[in-house]
């Protein structure tokens, strides 16, 4: 039986017109009913207290929309946040009317769910950034997803929703360090009520756990009990943003670490490297039991980033991080 998805592009006459990084991939998985296709895309923002976003912002939507996945998951940087003197409120929505003008809008037409979490320049959890987390919860009480939003949810800041059998839960990680406490029991929470009726589990905040480029060495939830919690409700997928680099590599547990790359803002060398990497968003799939990881790199977003672009390895205080080179299996 064609999925629709597949019949759609059939009809159109387009399937080797379609995005080269991920387009055939998602148009296998599209010819059975467990497949599951997710864009990441993260880090959206421009220089401070901008309205606008760069074209290839407006590129890589398009690209994604074209894609067709499932839904697009976005972790944190949405808006350019964060300023010294502090932005208004007037300013901060204008900023949000943007965001929905490039991306939120097309997506919502488009009829594919967007899920977000909070970053450091959107709705950074700090005290004096509390206008910036009003006007964000205010600009997402109106845009909630269509997805099936599991009890307990505060959606956007923290919320567990399911996407056919895939559950994913979203937290506030915008504080570096350990995760407060409060955090850290939202997540075991909703992992032990959910977690075990899922056939996959994708976790994701702003800050990695691991340290990815240089300069933000320090910028990561250094939070072993974190880790220990995800381990043991056998999450399969932690997604991240923030350190402009998209890198996937398995913990020692086999757990998938994704950080993502930026579409806005500056791109980033990893620690100890000098190869900068490309602007980009990742396309995540699973499917019989394994999930595959491509990212897709700017200008066009005709090509995956190479291999030869990321480190064998990562090390940070929590152990290291072996990159992965194609489908992992999921965690038994």
């Amino acid at each position: 039986m064609n999925h629709p998805k597949v019949d759609q592009v059939k009809k159109t006459g387009k399937v080797f017109s379609l995005r080269v990084a991920g387009c055939l991939l998602l148009i296998l998985l599209s010819e059975t009913l467990f497949a599951e296709s997710f864009a990441l895309i993260s880090d959206l923002n421009g220089r401070y207290g901008s309205i606008s976003y760069h074209q290839r912002v407006g590129d890589a939507v398009e690209a994604i929309i074209e894609l067709q996945p499932d839904l697009v998951v976005c972790t944190g940087d949405m808006i350019a946040g964060q300023q010294q003197p502090r932005l208004d409120q007037d300013w901060l929505d204008r900023m949000w009317a943007g965001f929905n003008l490039t991306l939120a809008d097309p997506f919502r037409r488009a009829g594919i769910p967007l899920l977000v979490t909070p970053g450091n320049h959107d709705g950074s959890a700090y005290p004096e950034y509390a206008l910036e987390r009003q006007r964000f919860a205010a600009q997402w009480d109106e845009r909630v997803p269509e997805l099936e939003m599991l009890a307990g949810s505060q959606w956007a800041r923290r919320y567990a929703a399911r996407s056919g059998s895939i559950l994913l839960l979203g937290f506030d990680g915008t504080q570096t360090g350990p995760l407060p406490p409060e955090e850290l029991r939202f997540v075991e929470e909703n992992l032990q009520k959910f977690g075990s009726d899922a056939g996959v589990t994708m976790v994701f905040s702003h800050l990695p756990m691991w340290p990815l480029t240089e300069g933000r060495e320090h910028e990561i939830i250094d939070d072993p009990a974190l880790l220990q919690v995800l381990h043991r409700h056998g999450v399969d997928v932690y997604a991240s943003g923030h350190h402009h680099a998209f890198f996937a590599g398995t913990d020692d547990a086999g757990m998938i670490h994704v950080g993502n790359g930026s579409l806005g803002g500056n791109t980033r060398v990893f620690s100890g490297q000098k190869q900068r990497q490309p602007h980009s968003f990742t396309i995540l799939t699973v499917e019989d039991g394994l999930v595959s990881v491509v990212s897709s790199a700017a200008p066009n977003f005709a090509e995956a980033v190479s291999a030869d672009r990321l480190p064998a390895s990562i090390s940070g205080p929590l152990g290291t991080l072996k990159r992965i080179d194609g489908p992992v299996a999921l965690r038994p």
